[in-house]
């Protein structure tokens, strides 16, 4: 397993890398998915492997030691979430580690945010985040939107929620005067009946309606600013870490293509040792380094806190969510017939990247969200099109 952090690695997270590698190979191998991408309708993780993971220290990386975190940063939560993707874990990782975790900390100075990040770094609480659609992280105009009143907040407005069912928060940013804030909201105080959707990689996603939602005054984090401003933790922080997870499951399928070709026959050859099939293969690998070294330049400034620190992270985005869907379909075509089977554990990855690839902004959003931060307004104004035409 390569390292995600260039230069010099520090011990502690190099050893937690490998421990995690091991246990999700013992605990968690990818057939997993196939529990919850075909079972029946619930709940798409184990409480108590998540547990476990939590007792490993995974869900305390990056948060402060005063609430019983390792006190250490997003370099190292993207070691583990790398190694997380390699294996499709299917806990929360993704909504969690990836998006949650960054929110909080970006409010950690008040008793609510605080005592939530306690929760998460114990394991105690899964919390989950309402990203807006790719229409609205374009126009920053937010789905669901909040009024104050004499007791609180009172919400209104839908927003479509990874691990519902089974999550115990969700942080939702909501529309105000003056801008936008984030409101811790129970699940149960959404309408109801819920239905779920099971997606492609076994998760579930639920569409809440929160209209009439009530919610106490210390349920809002952070004063009201700029749209892009309070994002700003799930399309940095959170979209640098989602672009780790994609590299990993990228580069877990590409090896899974390269050992298939090693062995497979066809007209008395090995598939493998044909040149144009070599020409492919090697062409992907070259691809996978680049993006590494994207993804890792991105996670270091936002671990940082480095002024182009948003550049960076669009950039390994658009990147890690480009070639993650690449690599899979590639991998697909390279094992022939066998890949398109539910047995090839190949077509998994294939669902997870597509699947991914819209966690915290997809690879056109972020795509053209670079190009506007470079100041290319044309390249910019096209994509933005183009992504609205998606939504």
């Amino acid at each position: 397993m390569s390292d995600l952090v260039v230069g010099e690695v520090d011990d502690d997270v190099a050893d937690l890398a490998r421990i995690a590698d091991r246990w999700l190979r013992d605990h968690s191998p990818v057939g997993r998915v196939r529990d919850y991408l075909y079972g029946p309708p619930g709940v798409s993780f184990d409480r108590s492997l998540w547990a476990e993971q939590a007792g490993l220290g995974w869900t305390s990386l990056a948060v402060p030691e005063s609430l019983g975190g390792a006190g250490l940063t997003s370099t190292a939560a993207g070691r583990l979430v790398e190694v997380c993707g390699r294996y499709l874990t299917p806990e929360p990782v993704l909504s969690t580690i990836c998006l949650a975790t960054p929110v909080l900390l970006a409010h950690q100075s008040e008793q609510e945010a605080s005592r939530v990040l306690h929760g998460v770094a114990t394991g105690e609480l899964v919390v989950t985040v309402a990203v807006p659609r790719a229409g609205a992280l374009v126009s920053g105009e937010l789905e669901v939107r909040a009024e104050e009143y004499e007791h609180g907040w009172r919400l209104a407005g839908r927003a479509t929620v990874l691990d519902i069912p089974g999550a115990d928060l969700i942080l939702v940013p909501a529309a105000v005067p003056g801008g936008c804030r984030w409101f811790l909201v129970d699940p149960d105080e959404a309408n109801g009946p819920w239905r779920s959707r099971t997606l492609l990689d076994g998760r579930r996603c639920t569409p809440l309606d929160f209209a009439g939602a009530e919610l106490s005054a210390d349920r809002a984090l952070g004063p009201a600013t700029e749209w892009g401003s309070a994002l700003d933790p799930i399309l940095t922080t959170g979209a640098a870490l989602v672009s780790a997870w994609l590299l990993g499951l990228a580069e877990r399928a590409f090896e899974l293509t390269v050992e298939y070709l090693k062995i497979r026959r066809q007209f008395g050859a090995l598939i493998g040792s044909y040149q144009g099939l070599q020409h492919r293969a090697s062409r992907m690998y070259c691809d996978l380094e680049v993006t590494r070294s994207v993804v890792e330049s991105a996670i270091e400034a936002a671990a940082a806190g480095l002024p182009n620190a948003p550049l960076e992270a669009s950039s390994a985005k658009a990147r890690a969510g480009d070639l993650a869907l690449h690599v899979t379909a590639e991998a697909i075509q390279l094992h022939g017939g066998i890949g398109m089977t539910e047995e090839a554990d190949v077509g998994l990855y294939f669902k997870a990247a597509r699947v991914a690839d819209h966690v915290a902004g997809d690879h056109q959003f972020h795509r053209s969200r670079a190009g506007l931060l470079l100041g290319i307004d044309t390249v910019g104004d096209q994509l933005t099109s183009q992504e609205a035409r998606h939504d």
